[in-house]
Parts: structure tokens; sequence; C-alpha cells
């Protein structure tokens, strides 16, 4: 026998060994159960929460821009979109070395402490007299909240298995959608009840409100947060070997071994990181019809209450989208197609807001096309889920896909939106519909030859070298078994 030979047959009986012991057996499946309950219970409950604090904080800006800050600030097109976009200079910088730091530290501490000093940011927000001082704020802002979203994202994929990661992250990143509804109704409530008190104007009141709910959600994230699936200390012992053995059965890496060769050829030799980052911008862009509406409104003629409460629903129906998308994404499983979906809707009605009446749309209209426009915000979680997946060989490369996919995904369109989605174009917004619609078509694109090259094998990302135990020998078993292992 030839050393290869042998060297297949010790694997092989190694994969034999291993065989019976791949499925759970009928007590791991008890403690399964109870283990995916409290994951629902304490994580997925509490970041959707962060990440409804962590929406109010970061899209408060239109409804502060109509409640009075326009005014108070002398706020002209331009330094209004730079204020928007200075938020993700921050948000850039910080990202990518935050989501390394965090496979070193405890994410239990570390999530809530940087949701508390976001909501400290917002209510000084509050004190601003010029939009210098606005600026300085929203960048501070960008900082404090850069390890949010892709820290959540990589603690989510580190808990739930491929069946269930799509509409948790989904459920997540609802949180922020929800978010825009109450922003809505929080905004109209003060408009009515709180502007010109004791001498502030609306939107102060809105800071003041909304930072001090980002504090105060964050002080039970200490509490109730796990870690990573070895090292949560309010976990039973067999709850974490549980964790474990149901991620290593899809080939999924559980132990950090640090940043090395392998973790950087993983993103910088191959055009998938490219790709999601592209996609991730174009999705940011294609939402931006949303984000403007109350500005649509208003401009339309509409009170700023009235345009407000109107805007909430919206976000409600695009959370139950959102929702819907990514269960169905678990369910089918095939996360590309989900994707391409979601992208064909969101074109179709930005062609009926180009092509009606010069995109100056009647109101009904205007109302159904961006009711119909929310399937692009459920790209998003799909698109993480699918990430989150494509790299797990490695979780320095994982985390390191989502930080730069997500900072740099946010800063590029938030550059373009200053120039493609300008206030003073509202409420026909016909640039920015006409360029939104284009790139839309182009993720379509994007996405399908993404998809092709992963299913063709190539350059696909690989697992750091390591002495074979019988850690790696039942990963790789569960990788070659179990139907659920398809990147896609």
């Amino acid at each position: 026998m030839s050393p290869t030979e042998s060297a297949r047959a010790s694997f092989d009986d190694g994969l034999e060994t291993y065989q019976e012991s791949r499925e759970l057996s009928p007590e791991q499946k008890v403690i399964e159960k109870q283990l995916v309950r409290t994951l629902d219970l304490r994580l997925l409950v509490w970041s959707c929460a962060g990440y409804f604090a962590n929406g109010l904080d970061r899209n408060n800006m239109p409804y502060a821009y109509t409640s009075g800050m326009k005014e108070d600030l002398d706020l002209q097109s331009d330094e209004y979109n730079w204020a928007v976009t200075m938020f993700f200079i921050g948000y850039v910088v910080l990202q990518i070395p935050c989501n390394a730091i965090i496979t070193r530290v405890r994410p239990s501490l570390m999530l809530p402490a940087i949701m508390f000093l976001w909501g400290a940011v917002v209510c000084f927000m509050a004190l601003v007299q010029n939009h210098q001082g606005l600026y300085g704020l929203r960048i501070c802002l960008g900082f404090a909240e850069a390890a949010f979203y892709p820290g959540m994202v990589y603690l989510l994929g580190s808990w739930y298995t491929k069946r269930e990661l799509g509409s948790r992250t989904a459920i997540f990143v609802a949180g922020s959608q929800i978010s825009g509804a109450f922003s809505g109704l929080i905004s109209g409530a003060i408009s009515q009840t709180l502007d010109g008190h004791n001498g502030l104007r609306g939107w102060r009141y809105l800071f003041i409100i909304e930072g001090l709910i980002a504090v105060f959600v964050s002080l039970f994230g200490f509490f109730v947060l796990p870690d990573t699936p070895s090292t949560t200390r309010f976990m039973t012992p067999e709850m974490r070997e549980v964790a474990q053995l149901r991620l290593q059965r899809q080939g999924r890496q559980t132990t950090v071994t640090g940043f090395n060769w392998v973790t950087f050829r993983n993103l910088f030799t191959s055009p998938y990181i490219l790709g999601y980052i592209v996609v991730f911008s174009i999705m940011q862009i294609g939402m931006q019809m949303l984000t403007q509406f109350p500005i649509v409104l208003k401009t339309m003629g509409y009170s700023t209450t009235w345009a407000s409460y109107m805007n909430a629903p919206v976000w409600i129906v695009a959370a139950i989208v959102i929702i819907a998308q990514g269960y169905l994404s678990d369910w089918r499983y095939h996360r590309v197609w989900h994707i391409v979906g979601g992208a064909i809707i969101t074109i179709i009605f930005y062609i009926i807001l180009v092509a009606v009446n010069g995109g100056e749309v009647p109101t009904a209209l205007l109302f159904v096309c961006v009711y119909f426009i929310t399937p692009v915000l459920g790209i998003s979680p799909i698109m993480m889920s699918w990430l989150n997946e494509f790299y797990s060989v490695d979780l320095e490369t994982r985390a390191l896909a989502i930080a730069a996919t997500n900072s740099i995904g946010n800063l590029a369109p938030n550059f373009a939106n200053v120039k493609i989605w300008l206030v003073t174009d509202a409420p026909a917004f016909r640039m920015g519909k006409i360029i939104t619609m284009a790139l839309m078509i182009v993720l379509v694109i994007i996405v399908l030859i993404m998809y092709w090259a992963q299913q063709k094998g190539y350059c696909l990302p690989k697992a750091s070298q390591k002495i074979e135990t019988e850690s790696t020998i039942s990963n790789k078993l569960g990788k070659q078994d179990d139907p659920e292992t398809s990147v896609v």
C-alpha cells in the first residue's frame, strides 16, 4: 500500500469511528432544544432590542431635520448630507479592528459597553449649536457604533446552525426596521407635545429620548449575552458541548486559531469579498427611497407630524417582510435566489417610480411603491447569512469578512448618496431613482456570477492547517455527510 493510500485508509477509519457519534444522541437532542430556546430568549431578544436602539440613534437625522434642526443649525443641502455621511466615516475606521478584537474578548462585555457609549453620544447631540458640532458628534457616534452590527452578526454565526441562521439574522435586522416605525411615532409625538417646551425644539428632545433608550437596553446585555460556545459561563457543560458539536457537524470552525497568512489569503486573493461588499453597498443605496420617505412627504406639502406617522407603517411592514424572507431562506435554503427575488421586486417598483409622471407619482401610487420596495431590506440578513456560512471554515476570516463587508459597504454608498439623493431634489428624486434602479440590476448580475463561481469551486476559502485530531476528523465527517453544508 502506498503512503497516500495508507493515509487515506487511516482517515477513512477515523470517519467510520465517528460515524455513529456524528448524530446527536436523544439526550443531546433534548439539550439542543433547551440550548436554542436559551439562545433565542437571551441572544436573539437582546440583539433585536439592541439593533432597535441602534436604528433609532443612527437613522434619526431625517426626523430631526424635519423637526426644526434645519432652521436651528441653518443646514443647507450638502451640509445635511455630510452630517449623515460623517457617521459612516467613524463607522468604517474602527469596524474592522473591532471585529478582529471580538475574537479575543468577551462579547458579553464588549457589545453592551459600546451600546452604553453610543447612547451617551446621542444624548450630547442635543447640545450642538452649529453644523460643525453636529459633524463632530456624528463621527463619534460612528466610532461608538462600529463594533455592534458586525459583532452581533459574528456572534449569531457562532451559535446558530445553517437551518437557523437566516431567520435569526433576519429577526435581528428587523429590530432596526421596527425602530424606523417607532422613530416616526416618537418624532410625531414630540412635535405635538414637546416642541418648544422649556425652550427646546423637538429635534433636541428626539436625541435625548432615543439616546436614553440605548443606555437602558445596554444595561441588560451585561447579564444576558453569551460569549462563545466553549466559554459561556451561564450554560452547563452539556449545553456547551452540544453547541460545539452541532456546529462541527456542518464543518464549522468553533475555536480561535489566531490570524495568519491563511486568514488574509482567504480574504484578499479571491474576488468574493469584493463581490459581497459591492452587493451590500448597492443594497444600501436601494433602501434610500425608504429612508427619504419622510422628506418626500414633507416636501409634497404634508405636515411634519403626518409625514412621521405615515412613515411608521412602512417600517413595520418592512420588519415583517424581512423576517419572512429570512425564514424562507432557511426553509428553502438557497440564499442566492432569495436575494435575486428581493432585488427583482425592488427593480420593478423603482421603474414605476421613475416612469410615472416624470417621478412625481400620485400619493397613493407612491405609498404602494414604497411598500413594495421593502424586500430590498431583506437582502442584508440573507447575504450576511450567506457570507457567515461561506467563510465558516475559519473564525478570523469570518470576523474580518463581516466587518469589511459592513464597513466599506456602508461607507461607499453614503458618499455616493451625497450627490445621488440630494434633498433639494425632493420630492421627485428622479436622478436617485434612476441610478438606484440601474445599480439593482448590477446587483443581480454580480450575485449570479458569485453563485456560479462558488458552485464551480473557484477560489473557495480554506481552513488553517492543523494537526489531524479527533475534533478535525469529526468536523470533516460532518462537512462531507451533512446535507446542510452547501454554501448557497
